[in-house]
């Protein structure tokens, strides 16, 4: 008899958690969609340390709040949820949800910064191109204009090349002459040189001349005697 008792009893308490967890109120069902958002987020939010304490602090308020979910129910855990515990579940979960919607507003602050700093690059790399073209596109306009001027000069340019053939011409003729002039200045040189050479062996023969007469005029008798002397 006492057997089949409890087994009444424990038949009517597992009914009734069927039907309490069948009749869920809101601040249970906010708190297992919370949960669901976090484990959701937590792949989100990889690298981000801010974010991360965020959602470290909402899983902390919807672990509070899964504890007052338990301690709080009447009939031995089975019944309902007390007015007070559901009241401090509620500020838990929406504390829990206030941390989870900060971590991804880091995250999203962070990947919009990320986007932003990109696109700043991108916006950068485009002004440089713009740039490079603009000093391109000068310096082709400035090139169409020195093209123009040359052909206007062309035929001056051909007039110059004629004229720097001719004076190439004069150039190899005087440097011919030029030789010349070397060979005849060399020429020279050595005629002066042999003049001198010659002028000297003049003034030496006079010389000696000249005493062999002086000896003549001191000492004709003498001078019969000896033989002339070479020069």
């Amino acid at each position: 008899m006492k057997c089949m008792n409890f087994v009444l009893i424990c038949s009517l308490c597992l009914s009734g958690s069927i039907v309490c967890a069948a009749e869920k109120n809101k601040t249970l069902l906010q708190l297992d969609a919370t949960r669901s958002a976090v484990e959701l987020a937590a792949g989100k939010i990889e690298g981000n340390k801010e974010a991360a304490t965020d959602l470290g602090r909402a899983r902390t308020m919807l672990k509070q709040a899964e504890e007052l979910s338990k301690s709080g129910r009447s009939m031995f855990g089975f019944g309902d949820i007390s007015p007070e515990a559901e009241k401090e579940i509620r500020i838990s979960v929406d504390a829990a949800d206030i941390a989870l919607e900060t971590a991804l507003a880091k995250v999203e602050f962070d990947r919009a910064a990320v986007e932003l700093e990109t696109i700043e690059k991108q916006h950068a790399a485009v002004g440089a191109k713009l740039k490079l073209f603009e000093d391109r596109k000068t310096e082709l306009e400035k090139l169409r204009l020195e093209v123009t001027e040359c052909k206007k000069t062309g035929k001056e340019l051909e007039s110059v090349k004629t004229e720097k053939a001719a004076l190439t011409i004069q150039v190899e003729q005087l440097a011919a002459e030029r030789g010349r002039a070397d060979r005849l200045k060399m020429e020279q040189l050595e005629l002066t040189r042999q003049m001198d050479e010659l002028k000297a062996e003049n003034s030496r023969l006079s010389a000696l001349l000249e005493k062999q007469q002086a000896e003549m005029n001191t000492h004709p008798e003498e001078a019969k005697k000896k033989p002339a002397k070479k020069p």
